[in-house]
């Protein structure tokens, strides 16, 4: 009998990559059971073939072929009759006939039963919070009831479309088929424990978008939850007949391997990675590809428990914390931990690539994949599970053999950009660089974008609501969209509590985050949205967010749109402005004492709309990038963390601003203020100096600030600059000279002091006096808040040091001057004016301390301008800010303005001619605000103190 084929359509699915259409096969004009996908992918249409040769599209009259209870199919040649029966409504079967004797040939069920079962999620560790269980030989009674969870599978025979349980070596156990209710004692109760957790980390990839012809691990993995003759070992052996597949064993030495979800995700892992990419993730024990692996294994476990490890208080990067509780075991259990152990292993790992062990040693392995792990596990905490899995797993696809570190870094960032245009590059850099993965990470972008900023700051987000809040950015700009990405920070401690969604101009909605069962904390992330391309950006666009669960509140903080507009290409050649501030040096990296991200805010006191251009040009590298910022009339923008989050990269640099804005910097608790004094050739050079502290340490930073290059001399070493370039580098506690000594280059200089607290101390130029509001508070004999005044020359001159309202002293210049109003002047509880004559190649600075945290204090010449402006002004739950000025006779109307420009509140300050300090707090509400302090009458030196509410930390910014 001759067999007409065809290709039918019957279905459209879309995944991660592209869509996909599925076609059935017709025979005769009767459907087969066979059918196959087209999947189009990159604008590449493709029809892969399944066992046959000719595939043409379908008749008009097979189109819409009807489907009856009734059907006929074509099943090996036969012709099969179809019928569904019922023998309870709710439970349906498909009887197939022979369609020529009518003899049943099978009944297929067409549902499905959930049966119930117990289960650790993930192990009684984490669920109880209870690092004092034991495993006691296996005992029920070493594990409390509340341990357990009540779960429901669908296949009660434990073999199911992802996973079947089997019994491939000793112990040689068969795996339970019925009730699947067991206590940890009865061998039925790791059967169930395996199958649990490995088809959810199956159906977790399929979330991803792993299904079809992208699924990940097609196929149910066979797994043995009682193997390696009960040692405490579990692994995975790849098939050596099938490529990509395998088989799982899990040991019960010890504490039963399967009773730890952490060891069972892991060893699954080993499955993913070997079905993407076969063999490839193999070699020694010490080669990096083996690490890769095993590290790999420990961020999967990390990523699916990570959650629940949070709720219960758990520590959320203690690795197989069940396992490692057998040490109380007798000696016939097997058990391989030493007494008192806790983790398997960590995910917090402070390891680098310097620390990689070559041996051929037990475990290399695992301890060389803990810097990966660790690095892999920073990225998932910037970035969210969905989105640092999805990269994760999409890196695999294609690695060549053997890969190293540094090749799977570059697969993470390749997958970033061809996923999400490269927005978490940045977090990807950071966590390889720190590690020593890589020594450079070439993610700036070169083409312009535009910001545009919502002026709604720090909006409460109403509880257990569906009405949530609303907020808004009008955009004039009628150009179209070339790409589109939403900035979105949002303070909540519970992010799947929370459903965010855009609504463009002409009414598409763009659901950015939906409720899920997360426990991680807060939204601060950067959406690419590519369904906008081509659209004109003009018109209304609205934020919506609603707080749908109770318990917990948060706070819209920010959110904004990057725009790159059709025309605005790369930018070959730096921007030029004669309007131009440089702040010396921005940041995201991670140090020693901890992370450096620089926070910066630009406001346009104006009352007409600015446009500002920010150039981030990075530490040693000639590379810039430029986002284009649009500030409506008197609206203050806050870019947090404006490296990774404004430039989607990492490092440190500087930053320059052009345009007639205003702008100020925030790093480590400390105020980093454009430059302001600065050197070139056969100029009067700059004079900086730290606290003389031996117990802290200090690093020496030059930025180029006119676009020049030259030679600089610090202290007799020269260095290289180049235009708009940063370096730095360990100086000591002594006098600094900064001198340009060749070429065209303009540079400034500061010292970053590093104890329990950070200072930025920039270096200066001018030999005028200078003044600073200074502060004791004594109790108990111990000073609570103090200012400390150093004085660093060259020669043992004579300043001479004033305290207004008081007098004044001549002191020999001998160092420092531990609270110097307490010292020289007696005081108590005081806060007053400071001011310094010293000789002209003097250095002279205070800093202020409040028990760990210090800030500095400059030294301001006098007079001061009568208009003078702060950014950074808060009064919140996490910020309060004092307004003053130090002066005599100075009275002073001080205006509060909120991010979009509107007065909050007024209020007035004033010192008598005797001169002093006078400060207020400001009262009214206010996030991202600003200030402006007017002199009706005299002068003054104005400053603002923020300081944070949960620490006590302060920073101190002189007014601009």
């Amino acid at each position: 009998m001759l067999l007409a084929a065809a290709l039918v359509f019957e279905l459209s699915r879309e995944s991660l990559t592209g869509a996909h259409y599925r076609y059935r096969e017709y025979v005769n004009g009767l459907p087969t059971d066979n059918y196959t996908t087209r999947t189009e992918f990159l604008g590449v249409p493709r029809v892969p073939r399944r066992g046959f040769d000719d595939a043409v599209l379908p008749s008009e009259e097979l189109r819409g072929t009807p489907r009856n209870p009734e059907e006929l199919r074509i099943v090996a040649g036969r012709v099969i009759r179809r019928e569904i029966v019922s023998d309870h409504p709710l439970e349906p079967y498909a009887h197939d006939y022979d369609a020529v004797t009518g003899v049943l040939l099978r009944r297929t069920p067409l549902f499905f039963h959930a049966k119930p079962a117990r289960v650790f999620d993930p192990n009684p560790v984490v669920t109880l919070n209870d690092p004092a269980l034991q495993d006691r030989n296996d005992s029920a009674s070493a594990v409390p009831a509340a341990a357990y969870k009540d779960v429901t599978l669908d296949d009660a025979a434990l073999h199911g479309p992802h996973v079947t349980l089997v019994d491939r070596q000793p112990r040689s156990i068969t795996p339970p088929e019925g009730p699947l209710v067991f206590d940890r004692e009865q061998d039925g109760f790791e059967d169930v424990n395996a199958y649990f957790h490995i088809d959810r980390s199956q159906r977790h990839l399929q979330a991803l978008g792993y299904t079809g012809a992208r699924a990940v691990v097609p196929y149910a993995i066979e797994v043995d939850a009682h193997a390696a003759s009960g040692a405490d070992n579990s692994f995975f052996v790849p098939s050596t007949t099938e490529a990509g597949k395998g088989v799982l064993y899990f040991g019960e030495g010890g504490t039963d391997d399967a009773e730890d979800a952490d060891l069972l995700v892991h060893e699954y892992a080993h499955a993913i990675h070997e079905w993407i990419a076969p063999g490839t993730f193999g070699g020694p024990f010490s080669g990096e590809a083996r690490a890769l692996g095993e590290g790999l294994g420990d961020y999967w476990a990390f990523s699916a428990h990570a959650d629940a490890r949070r709720a219960s208080g758990r520590d959320p990067y203690c690795f197989a914390d069940w396992d490692a509780r057998c040490w109380q075991d007798a000696p016939s259990e097997n058990c391989g931990y030493a007494a008192g152990s806790d983790c398997l292993r960590r995910l917090d790992s402070t390891k680098t690539m310097a620390d990689y062990d070559t041996s051929e040693t037990s475990g290399v392995e695992h301890r060389n994949g803990a810097i990966w792990a660790s690095a892999l596990r920073e990225i998932h905490e910037r970035v969210g599970r969905t989105v640092a899995d999805t990269i994760v797993i999409e890196s695999l696809f294609g690695t060549p053999p053997r890969p190293t570190f540094a090749v799977m870094a570059e697969r993470l960032l390749q997958a970033d950009r061809l996923l999400y245009r490269g927005a978490h590059a940045g977090a990807i850099c950071s966590a390889m660089f720190t590690r020593g993965i890589v020594t450079r990470c070439d993610t700036t972008p070169r083409g312009e974008r535009s910001l545009f900023q919502s002026t709604a700051y720090g909006v409460a987000i109403p509880e257990n609501s569906s009405t949530g809040v609303t907020s808004a950015i009008v955009i004039d700009d009628p150009r179209a969209i070339e790409e589109l990405s939403v900035r979105v920070d949002i303070d909540h401690p519970s992010r799947g509590d929370l459903f965010v969604e855009l609504t463009a101009p002409d009414g598409t909605k763009v659901l950015l985050h939906q409720l899920s069962s997360s426990r991680t904390p807060d939204i601060h992330t950067t959406f690419p949205l590519d369904a906008f391309a081509g659209r004109s950006a003009a018109g209304t666009w609205t934020l919506f967010v609603a707080d749908r669960r109770p318990r917990d509140a948060g706070t819209l903080q920010s959110w904004g749109l990057e725009i790159r507009f059709a025309g605005d290409g790369p930018v070959t050649e730096r921007p030029r402005s004669a309007q131009s501030q440089v702040i010396p040096v921005v940041a995201h990296v991670f140090g020693q004492d901890g992370a450096y991200i620089s926070d910066v805010r630009i406001a346009n006191p104006s009352d007409a709309p600015r446009t500002a251009t920010l150039i981030f040009t990075r530490s040693g590298e000639d590379t810039f990038a430029v986002q284009r910022l649009v500030l409506e009339a008197g609206q203050t923008v806050a870019l947090d963390d404006v490296v990774e989050r404004t430039f989607h990269t990492f490092g440190s640099g500087t930053l320059e601003i052009q345009g007639d804005v205003i702008a100020m910097s925030r790093m480590a608790g400390q105020q980093v203020p454009p430059a302001r004094d600065t050197t070139a050739l056969r100029e009067t050079s700059l004079l900086v100096a730290a606290y003389p502290d031996p117990a802290t340490r200090v690093n020496f930073g030059l930025a180029e600030t006119g676009g020049g290059r030259g030679i600089v001399r610090v202290n007799g070493r020269d260095v290289p600059v180049t235009p708009f370039g940063h370096v730095q580098f360990p100086a000591g506690h002594e006098l600094l000279e900064v001198s340009v000594v060749e070429g065209d280059a303009r540079v400034a200089a500061y010292v970053s002091q590093i104890g329990a607290d950070a200072m930025y101390i920039a270096a200066e130029s001018s030999r005028q006096p200078g003044c600073a509001p200074a502060i004791t508070s004594q109790l108990s004999g111990q000073p609570e808040w103090r200012s400390d005044l150093w004085i660093a020359s060259p020669n043992l001159d004579v300043a001479n040091i004033g305290a207004s309202p008081g007098g004044d002293v001549n002191v020999t210049i001998a160092g420092a001057y531990e609270d110097v109003l307490a010292r020289l002047f007696h005081r108590t509880v005081t806060i007053a004016e400071l001011c310094v004559i010293a000789t002209p190649r003097s250095f002279v600075s205070t800093r202020i301390v409040h028990g760990a945290t210090t800030q500095a204090v400059p030294m301001a010449p006098f007079p001061a301008a009568d208009a003078q402006h702060f950014l950074f002004v808060e009064n919140s739950a996490a910020y309060r800010t004092n307004i003053g000025f130090s002066g005599a006779g100075g009275l002073a109307s001080v205006t509060i303005y909120d991010a979009a420009g509107a007065v909050v509140e007024r209020f007035s300050l004033f010192t008598d001619l005797s001169g002093g300090v006078v400060q207020r707090e400001v009262r009214s509400p206010v996030t991202n605000g600003r200030a402006v302090v007017q002199f009706a009458l005299g002068t003054g030196r104005a400053y603002a103190s923020v300081i944070d509410r949960r620490t006590g930390d302060a920073t101190f910014f002189p007014a601009q």
